[in-house]
């Protein structure tokens, strides 16, 4: 299917330097990896950090007229009427660079762009998702988006660029002094942010744009929240036409050949199994992987967990590996699936062999679904399992014995995920992490301004 995406610079709103005497201060992480005490330490940081936006505290006293939407709404009208945030006078890309060291990785650099995209429905297949969404957390950002009319984050998306036309024009565009370099901590992640105003380069942006399939990285809920808005607006404006502000969304975009596209894996970690259903971990699951043991008596435990997770990690292609900690046991368990094609007949799924074979559906549907008998339920609500993105998180729970087992996972490669999306396949929830996320803060797009004089006679971008 041939493919046509619209991606347009845009007059953004920003914090006003001259009001905000350290703009990293009001920066945050994406709403939904916020936790309680990042919330609360956020609110302490700076009284205008964006957090009292995109996640503000909730109250038992909150009424329909007075909740964390409404006082959200009331908050951004406060700042720009004092002129904490200010809206560009021109149109522009914005160019976004990310730094950040890993063990295991090293150094690593990820530059795009922040843009405005037209929405589309998934089955015009210009945008694809590769994640399931839930509605009650579409409907907690739509609340959002009705109070403040204001696209407050960008979702990360991918596009393919393996020429590197577009990178080459952002490296050669206006890179002088940052609008914002803040290093955050604890991430120890660097964020820097230039405004791209060149009219010919944003230009040839956009047509390269047009001929490019874009993949949602991570904002699925927020791509949703944005259709559901869109067809909203247009039954209120049936004749706003199709470059109406709610027609676009806000998206961070990186060519996935990108050599510093990270993306880490998900943990998941049991809790209230009975004895019976964590004995399969040690008896019926070798019918259908091989399994090696490291004791922390044999070697040290520093040792046996230093061989267990360099082993985990060198997986050859084709080779599925998952890593188990259990409670009671004094040592790690290295689980190799035996045979992929036995496992694609015994799990009967009408999903392609790529969708099957991915470590975490293997995971889901062969050790927590048939073997412990963990329902799908229980797999989204939490019941049994809890996911984390910390191994030292995921063994000290069961160390403290609050959880059963710990299972480590390696990460979804990136080729997996953009043919997934490609073939029309959803993956499980928490089946990839795309590693560092934009912070939240550096530009927002305010919805009530057409986007007309930066569009075509044809409806397109320049």
């Amino acid at each position: 299917m041939a493919t046509s995406n619209d991606v347009l610079p845009f007059r953004a709103l920003h914090y006003d330097p001259q009001q905000v005497d350290d703009l990293g201060l009001c920066l945050a992480q994406p709403y939904d990896v916020i936790s309680p005490e990042m919330q609360e330490r956020y609110y302490r940081q700076h009284p205008c950090n964006v957090v009292r936006l995109i996640l503000g505290r909730q109250d038992p006293a909150d009424t329909a007229r007075d909740n964390r939407y409404t006082r959200a709404a009331a908050t951004l009208g406060d700042w720009l009427r004092r002129g904490v945030l200010r809206r560009t006078r021109r149109p522009a890309f914005w160019v976004y660079e990310q730094q950040f060291s890993l063990p295991q990785t090293g150094e690593r650099r990820v530059t795009g762009f922040i843009g405005l995209v037209r929405l589309q429905d998934y089955a015009a297949g210009g945008i694809l998702p590769h994640e399931q969404v839930m509605r009650g957390v579409v409907e907690d950002r739509l609340q959002l988006m009705r109070a403040g009319n204001v696209q407050m984050e960008y979702i990360w998306s991918i596009y393919q660029d393996r020429a590197y036309a577009i990178d080459d024009l952002l490296e050669g565009g206006e890179r002088a002094a940052p609008v914002i370099d803040h290093r955050e901590r604890p991430q120890e992640v660097r964020h820097r942010l230039w405004r791209l105003t060149d009219e010919r380069r944003c230009a040839a942006i956009s047509r390269l744009m047009r001929e490019h399939t874009i993949f949602i990285a991570d904002g699925h809920h927020r791509y949703q929240t944005m259709l559901s808005f869109r067809d909203e607006m247009r039954r209120r404006h049936p004749h706003a036409g199709r470059d109406a502000p709610w027609e676009f969304i806000l998206m961070f975009l990186v060519n996935s050949e990108h050599q510093g596209l990270t993306i880490l894996p998900t943990h998941r970690v049991l809790h209230d199994l009975r004895i019976a259903a964590r004995r399969p971990l040690e008896g019926p699951i070798m019918e259908h992987f091989r399994v090696r043991k490291y004791t922390h008596a044999e070697a040290g435990r520093a040792e046996a967990t230093r061989r267990w997770l360099r082993d985990l990690a060198d997986a050859e292609p084709g080779e599925h590996k998952i890593g188990a900690y259990i409670r009671n046991t004094g040592c790690y368990y290295l689980a190799t699936l035996k045979d992929a094609e036995a496992y694609e007949q015994l799990v009967d799924l009408d999903y392609s062999s790529r969708w099957k074979r991915l470590d975490v559906n293997i995971l889901n549907a062969l050790v927590l679904q048939k073997i412990l008998g963990i329902t799908e339920a229980e797999l989204d609500g939490g019941s049994k399992v809890s996911y984390t993105k910390s191994i030292d998180e995921a063994l000290a729970a069961v160390d403290s014995r609050t959880a059963d087992v710990a299972l480590l996972m390696n990460p979804t490669r990136l080729h997996d995920v953009l043919e997934i999306a490609r073939s029309g396949e959803r993956m499980p929830r928490k089946s990839t992490y795309f590693y560092p996320k934009p912070v939240s803060g550096l530009v927002f797009y305010p919805m009530d301004v057409l986007l007309t004089p930066m569009i075509d006679k044809e409806g397109r971008a320049p």
